[in-house]
């Protein structure tokens, strides 16, 4: 029993001791016990949230190993999202602490002058990290700017100071980020100089220089060094950060150790590469890094000692993902020497061994490509760079050239293919029947084999690289992305088969009866009858000689058809040659080729040209031969007329100009009901002016005039047929043709036409928003309001939005408010359509901002689209 008191008695001490922690009385036991709370429930977990927020972010990002890595890589907008939970936590815990144990209080914080509780500083700081990773750079300035004005005698000065140059640093302020690095420079110089230390009295001392942050320092100097494009400079800087790691900072080590190789490599240094390449593989980092580090170090040796370590690389179960990058390090190497075939075959297989990495699989395209665009063979070229555009993505460092580059090469592909195929086919059409015969068969046969060989080249490549990913997934190494593990892959493969069994890559897959066969018989009882047979038609063999002789051109007709399609692909080629490519002598051969037809078509006046432009300042005899053939053949032509006045085009313009202005006196005339003498002109024009460029006009004109004029309609056919048949294709066409409708088969119905296009909705943009989601009618309004409070509490617990639903049409809408601005209402919007936790298929409803006041009128008017056309003009 007098154990029990005696315990009793000191848990009654110790409550009363706590309960008596005053935060105004300046005391051990308050100052202790508050100390305590700051820094454990604050600081300490706030630091823990934070450091493993930002590590799963780091481990899971994509390095870009063929360029310069960023020291100390950081969440771009899209990414930070999923950190919101953890940082808003953080700031919350810290600002709590703040407010509940900070002695005296700040309840009046303009009468403070000390603060008793050493550990308020450090939570303010991480406060100002934890926005700076929010990307809320003016919050994250705020705390830094308050730490330095209100502690500048403790070390949390300088950790602000460091923040600080990093935020100006990320709002691309640099001359300030300069600032704030010579500030902490000069503070590590004072606390070196031990004489002008040992001068001062103890008080005016600086705050003691944390020996923490001077690796993150001396990174952080290199890293202003590399925005300012200064590369030896960061090199002498992260040398130096490496003087100053700690035991916390010894995991960092081989980062710096790889950007340093990175930068004496592009120095020319490779002593130093090599050796920093080297202390990468030793230090404790990501094994892809390891990797390319292995890798970039095997490259300063002589080359047959490089090829032969790849070599033995490939051979390495371990370097399975990675084949694809050693495959092209040994291209580069067979490439260097001259061995332009076997480099080929080593891009090849880079290409096929980097399925799972699209920037390997799309560098080794581009090389291809190049390779073929420098040697002119530009069909292959823009295959390959198709090939790249579709495995690159946005942030690929040549991505829009290369997509432009295929697209460019795109038509000139086009072209030349149809070319040769119309030129090919017309050869087999010109066979006598016994010989075309013989050559489809021989065809069909020929396509058969190559079918087979491919079907089965592709097997075998199939299984290679199957058994690739299989190395892989027994190492356990690769992607953290679902569809990047081929371990994580063959795990979802066998659970689906567990649960659904083997089915085949086709729609509607779950269902066990894949078609219903609906039939109605009107001699019957009139009822719909289900079928559960699957009605299947027989697959017919589509290659055979029969159905290759339906594509020949064996009539005049299909002839004159594959004759334009021949001449218009060789005419487009050689425009690309010419203008694209600037290939002159390429160009003349397809234009050539189009004359060499001996075909009428338009196109042989385009070449022809094309042809004296290209020969008449290198060789004046073909020159003039092309331009006799114009003369000759297309004497009354605008080119002909040209080449005989080099100012026909300018005369022609002002004639242009002159028939402009007289038809539009002639057209005032028929406003103004003068019939006649506009009929006069009509006629003159149509009969005596065929090159008037508003000859078309003039028929209408005319034909509208006889309307007006004759009883009798069909007065107005021929002039209305004649303009149809000259000016196809023309607005005039299209005119005449109603005109035409109208006389045969008499007016429409006529329908008030409704023109008010005038919004109900209204756009203002300084009022506050809300988000509206809208569900389908089969969702239950409290569930989904439920999941979207639990969304919100993750990830946007600091704005303390509210939620509330409304019925609208055969659904519901939940609202979510308020926002300040536009741009606050976007990140929601953004937040909630890219995260799927709490949300589940709820993350695929439409989601929109809207005042109060469209609101209001929304929900009067029911009328969704009317206001998704207002959003999508305004929003």
């Amino acid at each position: 029993m007098t154990k029990l008191l005696k315990i009793g008695f000191a848990v009654a001490t110790l409550l009363t001791i706590i309960v008596g922690c005053s935060t105004e009385k300046n005391s051990v036991v308050n100052r202790t016990y508050h100390s305590v709370n700051a820094r454990f429930n604050g600081y300490f977990n706030a630091t823990e949230l934070i450091n493993q927020s930002v590590s799963s972010y780091r481990a899971s990002r994509a390095e870009d190993y063929y360029q310069l890595l960023p020291i100390d890589p950081v969440p771009n907008e899209e990414e930070v999202i999923g950190m919101y939970p953890a940082i808003d936590t953080a700031i919350v815990k810290c600002k709590k602490v703040i407010r509940d144990h900070s002695m005296p209080s700040n309840d009046r914080p303009s009468r403070k002058k000390d603060e008793h509780n050493t550990w308020i500083d450090e939570n303010w700081t991480m406060i100002g990290i934890a926005s700076y990773y929010r990307r809320d750079y003016e919050g994250a300035m705020k705390s830094f700017k308050f730490v330095r004005k209100f502690y500048n005698d403790d070390p949390s000065l300088y950790v602000g100071e460091l923040w600080m140059a990093k935020t100006n640093m990320a709002e691309g302020k640099y001359t300030e980020a300069r600032f704030n690095l010579d500030n902490l420079d000069r503070a590590i110089t004072e606390q070196e100089d031990k004489k002008a230390n040992k001068s001062l009295d103890k008080e005016d001392r600086p705050a003691k220089f944390p020996k923490s942050i001077r690796f993150d320092l001396e990174k952080t100097k290199a890293e202003l060094a590399l925005q300012e494009g200064d590369k030896l400079g960061a090199i002498n800087f992260l040398e130096e950060s490496l003087k100053h790691t700690t035991f916390a900072d010894r995991n960092k080590r081989g980062r710096v150790h790889f950007i340093l190789g990175q930068l004496h490599e592009e120095q020319g240094n490779d002593a130093m590469a090599r050796d920093h390449y080297s202390k990468v593989t030793k230090s404790n980092v990501p094994f892809e890094m390891a990797f390319n580090a292995e890798l970039k170090e095997a490259f300063f040796g002589d080359e047959e000692k490089v090829k032969k370590e790849l070599n033995k690389m490939l051979k390495d179960a371990k370097n399975a993902e990675f084949k694809g990058q050693i495959y092209y390090a040994l291209a580069d190497i067979e490439l260097n020497e001259g061995n332009e075939e076997q480099g080929i075959v080593y891009l090849t297989q880079s290409a096929f061994y980097s399925e799972n990495d699209p920037f390997q699989r799309g560098k080794s395209y581009e090389r291809l490509g190049d390779m073929s665009f420098a040697k002119r063979n530009y069909v292959p070229a823009q295959k390959y760079y198709d090939s790249c555009a579709l495995a690159i993505t946005d942030d690929y460092p040549n991505a829009e050239v290369i997509r432009n580059k295929a697209l460019r090469l795109a038509d000139l592909v086009v072209a030349v293919e149809t070319a040769v195929y119309e030129d090919s086919v017309q050869r087999i059409a010109a066979m006598n029947e016994s010989d075309r015969n013989k050559f489809l068969k021989n065809l069909v046969k020929k396509i058969e084999k190559e079918e087979q060989e491919r079907k089965e080249r592709e097997a075998m490549r199939l299984l290679e690289l199957q058994e690739n990913e299989n190395l892989f997934t027994e190492n356990a190494s690769g992607s953290k992305w679902y569809w990047n593990n081929a371990k994580t892959r063959s795990e979802g493969a066998l659970e689906f088969k567990r649960l659904w069994g083997q089915r085949e890559n086709e729609d509607n897959w779950r269902r066990s009866e894949k078609e219903v066969v609906l039939s109605f018989d009107p001699e019957g009882d009139n009822e719909f009858n289900d079928s559960t047979d699957v009605v299947e038609e027989p697959e017919e063999d589509t290659l055979s000689v029969e159905s290759l002789a339906l594509n020949l051109p064996l009539t005049d007709s299909s002839l004159a058809v594959s004759n334009e399609r021949l001449l218009e692909a060789y005419y487009d080629a050689g425009v690309i040659y010419k203008e694209q490519l600037n290939e002159p002598l390429m160009a003349e051969k397809q234009f050539v080729s189009v004359l060499d037809r001996k075909v009428e078509n338009e196109h042989n006046l385009l070449s022809a040209y094309q042809l004296y432009g290209l020969k008449k300042d290198v060789d004046q005899v073909k020159a003039n031969y092309y331009r006799d053939y114009i003369y000759n053949n297309y004497p009354n032509s605008d080119y002909a007329n040209f080449l005989r006045d080099p100012n026909y085009f300018v005369k022609k313009k002002e004639r242009d100009a002159l028939a402009e202005q007289e038809y539009v006196k002639v057209l005032d005339r028929y406003d103004r009901g003068i019939y006649s003498p506009v009929m006069s002109k009509a006629d003159q024009v149509i009969n005596e002016e065929k090159d008037n460029v508003f000859r078309a006009k003039y028929m209408l004109l005319k034909a509208m005039c006889l309307g007006q004029t004759r009883r009798k309609k069909d007065d107005l056919i021929p002039v209305l047929e004649m303009l149809v048949a000259e000016y196809p294709g023309t607005p005039e066409e299209g005119r005449a043709k109603e005109m035409l409708d109208i006389i045969k088969n008499g007016y429409s119905k006529n329908i008030e036409a409704d023109f008010s296009s005038k919004s109900p909705f209204k756009y203002e943009d300084k009022v506050k928003l809300m988000v509206v989601i809208f569900l389908d009618k089969e969702v239950s309004s409290a569930s989904a309001k439920s999941r979207i409070s639990d969304f919100n509490r993750e990830f946007f617990s600091r704005d303390r939005l509210k939620i509330k639903s409304l019925a609208y049409g055969e659904g519901s809408v939940v609202i979510v408010d308020e926002f300040e601005t536009e741009s606050d209402a976007g990140a929601y919007i953004r937040a909630y359509k890219k995260t799927r936790k709490y949300l589940l298929d709820l993350q695929n409803a439409n989601i929109l901002m809207i005042t109060n006041d469209n609101l209001k009128v929304l929900v009067q008017k029911q009328n969704l689209k009317e206001y998704q056309d207002f959003y999508d003009e305004y929003y």
